[in-house]
């Protein structure tokens, strides 16, 4: 089973991810803290509004002089699902680039506002500057993967098996919407 999870600047990404790995067993593995780690160090992944920060626009500015960093995490998180078979791959661009029989992608979405009222209250800042943050990261970092690869992140859903539109759901009504979807697609029904 791999689960391949991509989703908008807090839409609920990683909250999603690392319950439903705990859930199924699953190794779970972030390319957003992969390349954390490779440009920003050990110190970046203790901070979870790193991105939206100077470090993040930083690291933002070298990932689009410098396209190797972003393929560099891709082939290793390509590597580590054919390896490790069962996994969930916290990732923009997995949904796109894995192939895989087990696969199963799934996209967070959730309107502007409401992902930025959540990443105010994560970094302690407020409402407008969050919103003015996830734009530029997210158009920054559409515009990195469509000059890598040519696709569109966020435009483009047709390699995603499931899209969950956050803005009205908590966490736990969108665990139970995907681990539903994820029980049918593998035939898991009745497990508990």
């Amino acid at each position: 089973m791999k689960i391949c999870l991509s989703g908008l600047t807090g839409s609920g990404k990683s909250t999603l991810g690392r319950r439903l790995a705990e859930h199924y067993g699953l190794a779970y593995f972030s390319g957003g803290d992969a390349l954390k780690r490779m440009i920003g160090g050990e110190a970046a992944l203790e901070d979870p509004g790193w991105w939206e920060r100077e470090g993040g626009r930083a690291a933002l500015e070298m990932r689009r002089r410098d396209p190797s960093f972003d393929r560099r995490v891709d082939e290793e998180l390509i590597r580590i699902a054919e390896e490790r078979g069962d996994v969930l791959l916290d990732s923009w661009t997995m949904a796109y680039l894995l192939s895989a029989e087990d696969k199963l992608a799934i996209f967070l979405k959730a309107d502007l506002d409401v992902r930025a009222a959540r990443v105010a209250k994560r970094d302690g800042i407020e409402v407008d500057e969050a919103r003015r943050k996830i734009e530029r990261r997210d158009g920054e970092t559409f515009e990195i993967y469509r000059e890598i690869y040519g696709f569109r992140l966020g435009e483009d859903l047709s390699p995603f098996n499931l899209v969950i539109d956050t803005t009205k759901l908590t966490p736990e009504q969108t665990f139970s919407v995907a681990r539903i979807f994820i029980d049918s697609w593998f035939g898991l029904e009745g497990r508990p």
